[in-house]
């Protein structure tokens, strides 16, 4: 009984099809091996079919939408030999299914209805095995068997066109390909565009995820180079099929013209260059000189994943199918390897023959969850106040060439705006001493979407307008804490849990305001402040040297954050990344 859903929720939403992969015909010759083992099945099952019952034991079984079809040809044989577990029939019912979705279901991590109760499960990597085993349900649901169905190696694709106008892909290719120039990658000038499978949705992009972590490290520079990389990727659906890559392959062409790189399997590429003959990818197994950076392999592990004990029988006979050769012909005629990675015949006129293959170290317990939990803290939504000082103190020569501190925050602004996404959500406020009134700030733009509307322009260019038009006011000293404070109770009283919540001030630290509250006053009023289900940061920027930088991150790691001297306007990119990369750490890390 196959059956192929095609609603579902959960932890992700891809498209549910099943896939038919048109091969060559020497990889066609493998199945016609078993033939006789074929016929000798088919035997047994009409000698049993009268002993079993109209009622049999069913075991559901979810299967990654690649693999799908050829799990469904070895289920319609299983179902044929009519197996017995627990004194029953025992009938497989294979379901194509997102593997995330799948993990999600298992560890009970989904929202709403799912896909019928799975007995048993192939995902396409043991990746999503060790994160729903992460979860409590989950590593009591799933029970590994230790079989690998197939295996197919990970590849870093460029469509032929575009890597023929980018001699470094034409050499070995490493995981640091997909980084950007400033951490390491690849030249600007390249202008290479990075299309990473979504890390919360496919394997390839999270064993991506696991190997561009290990070659950054996990140091505080580290974090920040990661948080870089996640910012320039372009996350995208995973191009896992011909359809799918032939998509990938043209953005080369007009209009686009880009040089877009993305990462897929070994199958899913024989199969776009079976279906496009004449117009193969440009594909290479990643090599970054060590074993833990080589190339990763999406394993197929089957599991168990019912409590149930007479299920768990009819899965285990299932599994013993599984484990037969017939099986291993079938996924080799898919185009995968077995599952003990012998591979069938690679074509010749796309390369992969001639590349030399080394598997990566596979990952530990851990690895996995903790990379992806980096990654979707990183693509959370910045929702923050910018705190804008225009005190007489900003007059001051900034050290650097005819700069005093305002024009260097305008340059250090700009830059900084050009890094926040439209996704994200800002504001603005500048402030002094009774700049309004008896308040020392006034809001100069209320925090809200940077495509919004704000009068006939958007957010964004009323906010580059104002960082272009602040000036000091002559002998006005700042109240730097009341400012903060009162920012920090606006965000908390507005706390959007869907985004990551922060007060940035740009100040250069000289608090004189003689009515303003002391340092001591504002650290204690913010601990009592802090609340770590409303958790709002506080990152303070002091732009030169003549404040109390001392008592700035006494200030800032009370609310929550950090403090930064910036000299050069230049740093802004370096302290952007870094700020944004404590979100790793959940307010954790170390000040810097």
């Amino acid at each position: 009984m196959l059956v192929n859903a095609r609603q579902r929720r959960g932890r992700v939403s891809r498209r549910g099809r099943e896939r038919h992969i048109s091969v060559p015909l020497l990889v066609a010759i493998a199945v016609a091996v078993p033939v006789a083992l074929m016929a000798a099945l088919t035997a047994q099952a009409v000698v049993t079919r009268s002993t079993c019952s109209n009622h049999p034991l069913m075991v559901n079984v979810a299967v990654s939408d690649d693999i799908a079809p050829a799990i469904k040809r070895v289920g319609r044989v299983f179902n044929q030999q009519h197996h017995k577990a627990d004194g029953r029939c025992a009938e497989v019912r294979i379901t194509a299914a997102e593997p995330a979705e799948v993990a999600s279901q298992v560890d009970g991590q989904a929202s709403g209805s799912g896909p019928p109760a799975v007995d048993a499960w192939i995902p396409d990597s043991s990746l999503w095995v060790q994160v729903a085993r992460a979860f409590p349900l989950g590593a009591q649901a799933i029970q590994p068997t230790g079989l690998d169905v197939a295996k197919s190696p990970l590849m870093i694709v460029m469509p032929g066109t575009a890597a023929a106008q980018v001699p470094a892909f034409n050499n070995s290719v490493g995981w640091n390909f997909l980084l950007p120039a400033a951490v390491g990658g690849p030249a600007a000038t390249l202008g290479l565009r990075v299309d990473l499978p979504d890390p919360t949705q496919s394997a390839a992009g999270l064993a991506a995820l696991v190997e561009i972590n290990r070659l950054l490290g996990n140091s505080a520079g580290a974090r920040a180079q990661f948080a870089k990389f996640a910012f320039s990727a372009q996350s995208s659906a995973q191009f896992d099929d011909p359809t799918s890559l032939a998509a990938f392959a043209s953005l080369a062409n007009p209009p686009l013209n880009s040089h877009p790189v993305t990462v897929t399997t070994e199958q899913a590429v024989m199969a776009y260059d079976s279906a496009h003959p004449g117009q193969p990818l440009a594909a290479r197994y990643p090599s970054g000189g060590s074993a833990a950076l080589d190339t990763p392999e999406l394993d197929y592990p089957y599991v168990l994943t019912s409590t149930d004990p007479a299920e768990q029988a009819a899965g285990r006979e299932f599994q013993a199918t599984l484990e037969q050769g017939y099986t291993s012909s079938v996924v080799r005629y898919y185009g995968f390897r077995s599952g003990n990675g012998v591979t069938g015949t690679l074509p010749a006129n796309d390369g992969l023959a001639q590349q030399p293959l080394q598997a990566a170290t596979p990952t530990v317990p851990g690895e996995a969850e903790t990379d992806l939990q980096a990654w979707e803290k990183l693509q959370i939504g910045s929702r923050d106040v910018v705190l804008i000082d225009v005190s007489a103190a900003m007059a001051a020569p900034s050290g650097l060439p005819n700069l005093t501190l305002e024009q260097e925050f305008t340059d250090t602004a700009n830059l900084g705006l050009e890094l926040f996404p439209d996704s994200a959500q800002i504001g603005d406020w500048e402030f002094a001493d009774h700049l309004s009134g008896r308040l020392p700030y006034k809001v100069l733009v209320p925090v809200g979407p940077l495509p919004g509307e704000v009068g006939l322009i958007s957010r964004r260019q009323q906010l580059q307008e104002i960082n272009g038009s602040v000036r000091p006011m002559p002998n006005a000293p700042a109240a730097i804490n009341k400012t903060i404070l009162a920012a920090y109770q606006m965000m908390l009283a507005s706390y959007n849990p869907s985004f990551s919540n922060a007060v940035i001030v740009m100040t250069a630290g000289v608090d004189k305001a003689p009515d303003d509250l002391s340092a001591a006053a504002l650290i204690s009023k913010l601990s009592r402040l802090q609340n770590p289900n409303r958790r709002v940061e506080l990152i303070i920027l002091q732009l030169g040297t003549a404040g109390d930088f001392t008592a700035l991150q006494q200030i800032a790691t009370a609310g929550g954050g950090a403090a930064y001297e910036i000299s050069d306007p230049t740093q802004v990119g370096k302290v952007f990344f870094e700020a944004i990369a404590r979100r790793i750490c959940q307010g954790g890390c170390a000040s810097p």
